[in-house]
């Protein structure tokens, strides 16, 4: 089981080719993704006027199971951005929010960021 994070949703609407060719990989597989990467993917298309690229993205996500940021979510991503601290690794916060749910779900976060891999417990698939 798979979590799509932004950058993969991203590349996949724009047609990249690593994001299809990953996609074909997993697409058999139950897909998710959460409730931060639907706002960051609907976000900017909203923002800045971009109507067939906010119906796409809607359409996408109308066909992925999309997870909450849940209070277990919470709590996993105050230990996330604990640890990165301690190491002197810190991320993005939306990043660790995203890493969060899908930890607590246990599940394999499909990304091109490269920085998720420093998060302790996720399983990270890189295109």
């Amino acid at each position: 089981m798979f979590c799509l994070e932004t950058t993969f949703l991203v590349d996949l609407l724009k047609g990249k080719k690593r994001a299809i060719e990953t996609y074909k990989k997993i697409r058999d597989s139950k897909l998710f993704t959460t409730s931060i990467s639907a706002w960051e993917l609907i976000r900017g298309p909203k923002l800045v006027g971009r109507k067939k690229e906010f119906e796409d993205a809607l359409e996408m996500l109308e066909n992925i199971d999309i997870l909450p940021f849940s209070f277990n979510s919470a709590k996993i991503a105050v230990e996330v951005e604990r640890h990165l601290r301690e190491k002197g690794m810190e991320i993005n916060l939306v990043d660790v929010l995203i890493a969060s749910v899908a930890i607590e779900h246990g599940l394999k976060l499909v990304t091109r960021d490269e920085h998720f891999s420093r998060i302790k417990g996720l399983e990270v698939v890189n295109y």
